[in-house]
């Protein structure tokens, strides 16, 4: 199957190679700890994306796994969002037990969902994680922070690829929730760029 010829395997690649480039071009200034957390929020975003693929593309034993990162994402990526968005915005300097503390209950939600099998508690973990890291930017919105706006965008752009089924545009649900992502993890990256920068 050619690449060009398949729309869903070119988005899962566009997402996957976007959210590494974005990584190593923009955090790589940031804090040892935020940089852990922003760098395993995006590597279960890439790591989805290309288990995806490979379950697209006829891999059958990658389902299960698939089931397991998609929990990931849902949960521990989330929290990692959450932490990560609140070290920039807030200027935070977090240390082991902030870190240790994401980390921890984010496998814990991890491990529920999966031993389980309630999927769709993922999604609402991860709604409350993009509305919290909403709340957060507002503050720092208020503060008038650059990054901050960025930080909007990405989680409207993120909010609205979990709806990407009811958007009337003329693609393939899925391909929109992938270039939804793109785009949510391309302000990401501007945030961190704009971190010390003041909008007005």
């Amino acid at each position: 199957m050619q690449i060009l010829s398949s729309p869903h395997i070119f988005s899962n690649l566009v997402l996957s190679f976007t959210s590494i480039f974005i990584f190593s071009r923009y955090f790589r200034t940031q804090p040892f700890i935020s940089r852990w957390l922003w760098g395993i929020f995006l590597f279960f975003t890439a790591l989805v994306a290309l288990t995806d693929l490979l379950v697209y593309v006829g891999v059958e034993s990658f389902e299960k796994l698939y089931g397991v990162i998609t929990a990931g994402e849902m949960t521990l990526g989330a929290f990692c969002l959450v932490s990560a968005s609140w070290c920039l915005i807030m200027r935070y300097r977090a240390g082991t037990y902030f870190f240790a503390s994401t980390i921890g209950l984010g496998l814990l939600l991890m491990y529920c969902i999966t031993w389980f099998r309630v999927e769709y508690v993922g999604l609402i973990i991860k709604s409350l994680a993009i509305l919290i890291t909403l709340l957060i930017s507002c503050v720092g919105l208020a503060s008038r922070q650059k990054s901050a706006l960025w930080v909007i965008f990405s989680m409207m752009l993120l909010a609205l690829s979990t709806k990407s089924g009811k958007l009337p545009i003329p693609m393939d649900p899925v391909d929109i929730n992938h270039y939804m992502m793109v785009l949510s993890v391309i302000c990401v990256g501007r945030a961190a760029r704009d971190q010390y920068k003041i909008l007005f």
